[in-house]
């Protein structure tokens, strides 16, 4: 930078000099009156290029500060990254342990809407743990499942249509109460958004039920003697606070189900075992069996055990 500087201040000399040369030379500004000499004119343009490359040099250093931005902005993002990777990998070991690492690294929020949002949004989770985690009775994952729920509008959807858009994003857990904690959220949230579809929110929560074992009857290799409509009608007898639903709601529900399973979304973010992928893609096997017969050795939480438990036997037999 100095030697361009002294280079610009020796041509500098050379044209003031130059200048002053033709001034003598045709005895400059004698007969005209005052105005701006050559010589001023040389001093300008000089003045200028001296600017000019002042100007190109703080440039160089403002282009090479932004490139030093630009790379520590790149070191912070694939470190923010990394220790965002690290809490997936946690969590999909251990879901609690996951999201306590990733609020103390302030990766997420810690009130339970900025998790359950970072569980609806983020790729790379394992479903069959997100279903886990919203299935435990600890307080703060209860309230986190909760705030996922109500980040659904079911408005004006179909009861069918509504349980497959809340499942898609994860995979229910196979114990049966953790099964039960979800769905009741679901069967309150769904009739929040439409107050006049049922008697009450117990009506949702045994008809879910109901659904989610139609689903696997229907799409399950594994079960061979099929639920038939007469069937599914028959089981939820009596559902609606004791009164029947419309058997033509039941036999339309039950047509959606049976000819479009009821699955997560096509691309799922963490692979599932080859003994998982072989079975329902909603509701391992297992995971439904221990829904009907674990649970008949207990008492069935909610307002509807009762029918719950009839659901559970036809399903059984």
């Amino acid at each position: 930078m100095t030697f361009r500087h002294e280079s610009v201040k020796c041509l500098v000399r050379i044209i003031k000099s130059m200048g002053s040369w033709m001034d003598q030379q045709l005895k400059v500004g004698e007969f005209n009156p005052p105005k701006l000499s050559d010589n001023e004119n040389l001093s300008e343009i000089a003045s200028y290029l001296i600017d000019d490359m002042n100007s190109a040099d703080i440039e160089l250093h403002a282009e090479a500060n932004s490139e030093f931005s630009d790379a520590a902005i790149l070191e912070q993002r694939r470190a923010y990254k990394l220790e965002l990777q690290k809490g997936v990998a946690l969590f999909n070991r251990k879901p609690s342990k996951g999201i306590e690492f990733l609020i103390s690294t302030k990766k997420v929020g810690s009130s339970p809407e900025e998790v359950a949002s970072f569980l609806k949004s983020t790729s790379g989770l394992n479903e069959s743990m997100i279903g886990d985690y919203f299935g435990e009775r600890e307080e703060f994952p209860m309230k986190v499942m909760h705030a996922y729920v109500d980040s659904f509008d079911f408005a004006k959807m179909g009861f069918g249509e509504a349980i497959r858009f809340f499942l898609r994003g994860f995979r229910l857990p196979g114990e049966a109460q953790k099964i039960d904690r979800i769905m009741e959220k679901f069967a309150e949230r769904y009739c929040k958004c439409n107050p006049t579809s049922f008697t009450s929110a117990d009506t949702a929560y045994v008809l879910a039920y109901s659904v989610i074992m139609l689903n696997t009857d229907a799409h399950n290799s594994m079960v061979k003697d099929k639920m038939t409509k007469a069937d599914f009608i028959r089981n939820n007898r009596g559902i609606d606070d004791g009164k029947d639903l419309p058997e033509d709601y039941l036999g339309a529900l039950y047509d959606q189900i049976v000819k479009n399973e009821i699955k997560m979304n096509a691309e799922s973010s963490a692979p599932q075992s080859k003994q998982g992928n072989s079975l329902n893609k909603l509701l391992g096997l297992d995971g439904i069996l221990n829904l009907v017969w674990k649970q008949t050795e207990e008492k069935p939480l909610g307002a509807n055990g009762y029918l719950i438990r009839h659901i559970q036997e036809q399903f059984k037999a």
